[in-house]
């Protein structure tokens, strides 16, 4: 399954929110120190800017004549009723005030106003309600894993003057810090266009196209996850000093009981979560809507980083893959499996899709082969005789034993192919070239 091919089946037409705590507000000196740190993020390979308000955060045209009657007629009921006008207030969903609990769009604005929407119109400001309001709970999330754990064990570190964080979890904190960064700065915007429009929000995507290339950042942190959270339970289990840190953070009521590595997962789970909910605002966006174009180059947009994310992730698993493989087979010298555009397909058993072995079953255990024509060449069984298929080349090996982790290892039968230069095509391994001979 893509990584990004999941589907919420839970996912309906019409969104509800979870429950969400008060927020803490981010001073502006906390501000100013979380921009500092924008010099020491290293995810993209070029000098990057950013806007701290987006230049149409507070306009946005008014087109939809459907909008316009919803709220005119609601205006008009609101004047010739003063009691019901005072009884039920529009209510804006404000993620810098108090947040409602467990409300949806139509929960937090006046009834009148719901009553004269289109079905396909309430969806739709359902979905903008859920992106805004996601969107600051994200970014409460990354807060506390950044105040909670990440800056009391940085605090840690200066007072012993030795790092105490291993190399792929130190990773994955900075790429939290800097996601941090970014997504208030996406947050502030959305919140001041849902300030600036209310009740009824028109248009959001401009924002969140003008900052799509943000999910590249993403890449890091899923390649470097498994191996973070491997050291992190290690350093629970060692209860060496980040062990120790960790768990006296957990008992923290700002963590809600959560350990650090269900934090951890947030960013993956928020990534997943975009796709499906532009796929719901695309569904409820009209297409003579002004805000249908922007809303499909999103989307596009969004696909294509998030494929290019998904694969520079495959590429780097199979890459490991490769080293862990290379370390199995002795004799390939100085020889390496493990390169960039290879791709690993399978090592299974040589012979196992011989039809005379399949009818003659007893062969297996007198059959052998010679690595080469000499006559110190030696004889190998062709039952512990494995074929490693990559895209460029195939290997012919001896199965030899398993390791700790029960993994086979083997020892090179046939002669591995000579390392091509730089400039240099790396051609497919072929079997008349392989050194190995099969005995009459």
């Amino acid at each position: 399954m893509s990584l990004f091919g999941r589907r919420d089946s839970s996912q309906k037409n019409r969104v509800s929110t979870p429950t969400t705590p008060t927020p803490t507000p981010i001073t502006t000196e906390e501000a100013h120190h979380t921009s500092n740190k924008m010099s020491s993020f290293k995810f993209l390979s070029k000098s990057i800017h950013i806007p701290l308000l987006h230049k149409n955060a507070k306009t946005a045209p008014v087109k939809d004549s459907t909008l316009q009657n919803a709220l005119a007629n609601t205006q008009q009921r609101k004047n010739s009723n003063s009691l019901s006008n005072l009884r039920r207030q529009t209510i804006v969903h404000r993620t810098d005030n108090v947040c409602r609990r467990n409300t949806i769009w139509s929960d937090t604005v006046d009834v009148d106003l719901v009553a004269n929407l289109s079905p396909r119109e309430l969806n739709r400001q359902e979905v903008l309600f859920e992106i805004i309001k996601t969107e600051h709970e994200y970014v409460r999330d990354l807060r506390l894993i950044e105040e909670i754990f990440i800056q009391p064990i940085k605090q840690i570190e200066e007072k012993s003057r030795k790092p105490i964080v291993p190399t792929n979890l130190n990773k994955i904190f900075n790429s939290i810090s800097y996601f941090l960064f970014i997504h208030e700065v996406i947050s502030n915007c959305l919140n001041e266009r849902q300030e600036a429009q209310s009740p009824l929000v028109r248009s959001i995507s401009d924002i969140l196209l003008a900052y799509v290339w943000v999910f590249r950042a993403y890449a890091p942190y899923l390649i470097h996850y498994e191996e973070a959270l491997r050291e992190l339970d290690e350093s629970i289990r060692k209860k060496d000093k980040l062990g120790r840190a960790v768990k006296k953070q957990q008992k923290s009521t700002s963590c809600r009981n959560m350990p650090l590595s269900t934090y951890l997962l947030k960013p993956f789970q928020r990534l997943l979560k975009y796709p499906l909910l532009i796929s719901n605002l695309l569904k409820c966006t009209d297409k003579e809507g002004f805000d249908y174009e922007n809303t499909v180059a999103l989307k596009t947009k969004l696909d294509d980083v998030l494929s290019d994310v998904e694969e520079q992730k495959r590429d780097h698993d199979n890459l490991e893959r490769l080293r862990e493989l290379e370390a199995r087979i002795a004799g390939l010298g100085p020889y390496r499996l493990a390169v960039n555009n290879r791709q690993l397909l399978k090592e299974s058993p040589a012979c196992q899709n011989s039809l005379s072995l399949k009818k003659q079953p007893s062969l297996r255990k007198t059959l052998t082969v010679t690595s080469a024509p000499a006559p110190t060449s030696k004889r190998h069984s062709v039952r512990n005789l494995y074929t490693i298929e990559c895209n460029d080349i195939v290997l012919l090996a001896e199965r030899t034993g398993v390791t700790n982790e029960g993994h086979p290892t083997y020892k090179l039968v046939s002669r591995p192919p000579p390392t091509p230069l730089d400039d240099e095509p790396v051609l497919v391994h072929k079997a008349d070239d392989s050194g190995v001979y099969y005995d009459d």
